[in-house]
């Protein structure tokens, strides 16, 4: 008798491992398995710590190590429902623009968080011309999900933490430009006291934005629970809106309950207990 049971979603997650502090693929993986996804990881890099407020961390640079696993698993053509990159290397843009267009013609659907500063800066070890090499991964992407100051370095706009109405619909028409059939702009302030998420389409029209209370706290790994809840909402069919909505609100309770237990626990989201109620 055959098994009627449907195959599992399998989901290839291009990010680093950060050892401690909860970001990356220790978020990604235990989200994307409760969601009940094959998560597959493809390590970039491995850290002792992410590079948030500890001093400097251990880093591996796994470039050479990818090529070798992409090139096994190319060996028996691989298939998956879905490619999810976030922080990579300089060195490696070019090996995951490759993975992206060939599982593309699979028919993975592409989510791209562009992983390269926040709160106005690029993070440390990139190169000027990083967010224009950027770019060209995110116009493969099916769904890409810059932060603030990501979408402003991306699109060659001076930072400002609170937008006019103007300089939003601006930047959203320069990353349409882009390529990217749907774009999340994550950290919006409309004001000092509201931070939200914005979804906009390949023309720029916004579809949805939602704003919640700001915290006015820096908290770690945010990004990284909103794009792994967004990819597997995603990738179990749920449609952009829906699962922006879903990833937003499951992102800020994780922040509430975080922010209750500040003192012990700055370095990344208290994401654990929600996960029952995925």
């Amino acid at each position: 008798m055959k098994d009627n049971v449907a195959p599992i979603k399998r989901v290839m997650a291009i990010n680093d491992i950060s050892c401690f502090g909860k970001c990356s693929l220790t978020v990604t993986l235990p989200i994307l398995s409760r969601f009940g996804i094959e998560a597959v990881p493809l390590p970039t890099a491995l850290l002792s710590t992410h590079t948030g407020d500890f001093s400097k961390p251990t880093r591996l640079d796994l470039t050479e190590e990818i090529k070798k696993i992409v090139a096994h698993w190319e060996s028996f053509q691989l298939k998956f429902d879905s490619v999810y990159t976030g922080y990579m290397l300089e060195n490696q843009l070019n090996v995951a623009e490759e993975i992206v267009k060939t599982q593309s013609k699979r028919g993975a659907m592409i989510l791209v968080d562009p992983v390269m500063g926040d709160n106005g800066k690029m993070y440390s070890g990139f190169g000027s011309d990083f967010p224009r090499k950027m770019r060209a991964l995110c116009e493969n992407a099916c769904v890409s999900t810059p932060n603030l100051t990501e979408a402003m370095l991306m699109t060659d706009m001076e930072y400002k933490s609170v937008l006019t109405r103007s300089e939003s619909d601006r930047l959203y028409k320069r990353l349409s430009d882009i390529g990217a059939k749907h774009i999340v702009v994550t950290g919006v302030h409309p004001s000092e006291n509201e931070v939200g998420d914005v979804v906009i389409d390949e023309n720029g029209l916004v579809l949805y934005e939602k704003y919640l209370p700001a915290t006015h706290r820096r908290l770690h790994g945010c990004g990284d629970v909103f794009a792994s809840v967004l990819c597997a909402k995603l990738v179990k069919g749920e449609d952009i809106l829906s699962a922006v909505e879903y990833a937003q609100d499951f992102t800020g309770k994780a922040i509430e309950i975080t922010n209750m237990d500040a003192q012990n626990h700055w370095y990344g989201l208290k994401f654990e207990s929600l996960m029952d109620e995925i």
